[in-house]
């Protein structure tokens, strides 16, 4: 992955570097120096990341649909 794929996926889940850092327990100094180049040699984005963040989108879409499928029911009830 790149560091403007990784970017985009972060501003399409309204995430910032440092609230993935909290979320995917990685330190935020190691999440900021992904895609840097250093003495020549760029800190690659480990593999995980692509699969971490499409499953935190999915588990986020999900807890979305049950919360609102809660509620329905819950209104229901109260009629």
């Amino acid at each position: 992955m790149k560091k403007d794929e990784f970017q985009t996926l972060l501003k399409e889940l309204g995430l910032n570097k440092k609230e993935f850092s909290t979320i995917a327990d990685v330190p935020y100094p190691t999440v900021t120096s992904w895609g840097v180049s250093r003495k020549g040699r760029v800190l690659e984005i480990p593999n995980w990341v692509r699969q971490f963040l499409f499953y935190y989108a999915k588990a986020r879409t999900l807890e979305f649909v049950t919360n609102e499928i809660c509620q329905k029911l819950a209104d229901v009830k109260k009629v």
